[in-house]
């Protein structure tokens, strides 16, 4: 057996939630990009279990920033611009905001995974980054900002912490 005993503080075993409740996506969910190559960019976008064709992607930009001032409100936003088909047929541009959702990035045989549970707040957001041999990550602490883009010609990752010091995700 595994997992964590299901038991109540009586000893009684509690009403079990059927798994396929339990799996379903709730929320923003999950947006999960994948970047295969870098000239020309291609890439796999899905916002839960839906593909967005690259063709109708414009822009992913993640920004994150903790102000120094102490006085001003934090920016938490992740902003997905797409290209979708209007109902006479021409293509308009919709921008979605996507927190609160998880998203991760596979490129460059890196990985970024940040979780966002409130738009622009601090409170409930992880930033996580690669995946070790064990399936555990490196949660980062102490950071400043963050900032991801993916375009059709362009594609950045780079965090900065308290200290100032700033560090590219995804070398090139």
């Amino acid at each position: 057996m595994f997992g964590k005993p299901a038991q109540n503080n009586n000893g009684a075993t509690p009403a079990r939630t059927s798994a396929a409740e339990l799996a379903e996506i709730e929320g923003g969910g999950l947006v999960q990009v994948i970047v295969t190559n870098l000239r020309p960019i291609t890439f796999s976008l899905f916002l839960n279990d839906t593909e967005v064709p690259q063709i109708d992607v414009d822009s992913l930009s993640i920004s994150i920033e903790v102000p120094t001032d102490g006085g001003s409100s934090p920016i938490v936003r992740a902003t997905l611009f797409r290209y979708v088909t209007s109902v006479t047929g021409s293509k308009t541009q919709q921008h979605t905001e996507l927190f609160p959702c998880t998203i991760e990035v596979v490129a460059l045989g890196r990985r970024l995974s940040i979780t966002c549970m409130n738009l622009n707040s601090l409170d409930g957001l992880w930033v996580s980054l690669g995946l070790k041999a064990d399936g555990t990550t490196n949660d980062l602490t102490g950071l400043q900002s963050a900032r991801f883009l993916l375009s059709q010609e362009l594609l950045d990752a780079k965090i900065t912490y308290e200290d100032g010091v700033s560090e590219d995700l995804l070398p090139q």
